[in-house]
């Protein structure tokens, strides 16, 4: 037979940043730095010959 059922107990929050927070602090200055590093779409290629 199985034991009776127990109601698990709520976990309190570690202090420190939530895993929301940790990741967006990591995931935000990467994405802006891929976007000022980004070549412009509009220059004229160099090799180009006429």
């Amino acid at each position: 037979m199985a034991p009776p059922y127990r109601q698990a107990g709520r976990r309190t929050p570690e202090p420190g940043l939530s895993t929301t927070r940790r990741v967006l602090l990591i995931v935000t200055p990467a994405v802006l730095a891929a976007a000022t590093l980004r070549p412009r779409g509009g220059a004229v290629p160099a090799s180009r010959s006429e």
